[in-house]
């Protein structure tokens, strides 16, 4: 339920409670249904006095008439009988009355005197016990007073005692609104604190904190997007804790990998320096050694500013159609010597039509190559697959290869920065660990895939592609974001 209608609801609940309150503690004080009781008794007399006025006007009795006016007031006294009516000159002297012992006894021009001093057409005036109602009548041009005695009171009401029971009533209403209102909102009221606490705990970094949802209204709808956001954050704090840790990493591989053919380079020139060495074959060595050595830092540091080039935001991407089968044929053809004097064979299962991609033909050779390289490096086997498999939406491209047995742990690795297999870094294979870094990169660059799945001693590397790229303009902030 939404909670505006909530709301309304709790008010209209509270507002009939308070209202039978209301009406429960009036029924208890009778005296106020006394005096209300007294007051239509009141208002009936007086619409009896107006009705008899006019039927005493509209006839043009006479005062000197009495049997007319005698006649008159029978009907009224029949229809009421319990008031007494009185007629009067416009001198207060009556002309003629009902029986009634109490009207006999009251002064008329008494009476009549203190009607005068009000305005109004008619006046209620009277006594502790009983009342009388006076009005100006009009007798065929002369002026009298019609005066009716209504039945003596049984209960009088102070004012200030009426008041006060209303007042009393009225407060305690109020009381039982605002209890019930407290009551039912409290539910409301402790989730809202509950979400202030959790927005609390979240701006101190308890990122680990879910605030409950409720029911199906604002308050919950709320507390869902405070999650959602708290999840976001404790997302982007592990992105940039594991950025933080792989910049470490970045320069703790870098020291490694730099030092180690540095220090090598600086061991081989001091030998030279110092002339320790036998013979000129001895000395030839070493300066050979020192250049491999050399051109293995320069590799280190083309690749690792390639690297760097490539996580900029703003990486310029030169798109082109090619055909992805004969680009795949002219980079195993290249690779084909090398495979051949290591004993290798390439088996290539590429479709027999051509397969049209837009892609930055400079960059995916990059990539290809290096899956190709590799392959040739740390393959153990003689057979090595490449295949193409189209779908709808991508043209999927593996490399497939019989290598030492990678656990599931380290293939999701193979693609993180300076990352090499226990077996390639003990080895005297070539390699900085950032060629498939790099291609991981280049292909998320072109909106694609890369991922490597083991199968026993069998690894084999995977790169899908969108069909078209073409209308596409990427940058690296859309493949962080």
């Amino acid at each position: 339920m939404k909670l505006n209608i909530r709301l309304i609801l709790i008010f209209i609940l509270c507002f009939v409670v308070a209202s039978v309150t209301f009406f429960v503690i009036i029924s208890y004080f009778q005296d106020i249904w006394s005096f209300q009781e007294e007051q239509k008794k009141g208002e009936k007399v007086e619409y009896v006095l107006h009705q008899t006025r006019q039927v005493a006007e509209k006839t043009n009795l006479d005062l000197s008439d009495r049997n007319a006016i005698m006649e008159m007031l029978s009907d009224i006294k029949q229809q009421h009988p319990t008031l007494s009516l009185l007629v009067a000159d416009g001198n207060g002297d009556v002309k003629f009355q009902t029986e009634s012992p109490r009207i006999r006894e009251k002064n008329i021009k008494k009476l009549i005197q203190e009607k005068m001093n009000f305005n109004g057409q008619t006046q209620r005036t009277g006594d502790h016990q009983y009342s009388y109602f006076i009005s100006p009548v009009t007798f065929n041009g002369e002026m009298g007073y019609l005066v009716i005695d209504s039945p003596p009171s049984k209960w009088e009401m102070n004012p200030i005692k009426y008041n006060r029971q209303v007042y009393t009533a009225l407060g305690i209403s109020v009381i039982a609104f605002l209890v019930l209102f407290f009551l039912l909102m409290r539910p409301i009221t402790n989730y809202i604190k509950q979400i202030e606490q959790g927005i609390g705990r979240i701006v101190k970094k308890d990122w680990t904190y879910t605030i409950p949802v409720k029911g199906k209204n604002e308050l919950s709808s709320l507390a869902t997007n405070i999650n959602w956001m708290t999840q976001q954050l404790r997302e982007r704090f592990e992105h940039e804790r594991k950025v933080e840790q792989s910049k470490n990493e970045l320069i703790t591989n870098l020291s490694h990998d730099l030092r180690t053919p540095l220090t090598s380079i600086i061991g081989y020139l001091q030998l030279v320096k110092d002339d320790r060495y036998k013979s000129k074959v001895e000395l030839d060595e070493y300066v050979d050694t020192t250049y491999r050595l050399s051109q293995k830092l320069k590799q280190l540091l083309d690749e690792l500013f390639e690297y760097t080039k490539l996580s900029l935001p703003d990486v310029e991407m030169n798109v082109q159609e090619i055909d992805l089968v004969g680009l795949l044929h002219q980079l195993v053809g290249e690779y084909e010597p090398i495979f051949e004097m290591k004993g290798y064979q390439v088996h290539l299962h590429l479709p027999a039509n051509s397969v049209p991609l837009h892609i930055d033909v400079e960059k995916m050779v990059r990539v290809y190559d290096n899956l190709l390289s590799n392959a040739e490096k740390y393959s153990q086997g003689k057979d090595i697959e490449v295949k193409i498999h189209e779908t709808k939406q991508e043209v999927i491209t593996s490399i497939s290869n019989i290598t030492h047995h990678i656990s599931k742990d380290n293939v999701k690795q193979l693609f993180d920065r300076f990352y090499r297999g226990d077996e390639a870094r003990s080895s005297k294979v070539a390699g900085s660990g950032l060629g498939l870094s790099i291609s991981k990169r280049i292909v998320e660059l072109h909106k694609g895939r890369i991922w490597a799945e083991s199968n026993g001693d069998r690894l084999t590397v995977y790169v899908a592609l969108p069909r078209d790229l073409s209308s596409i303009k990427i940058t690296n902030d859309q493949i962080h974001h």
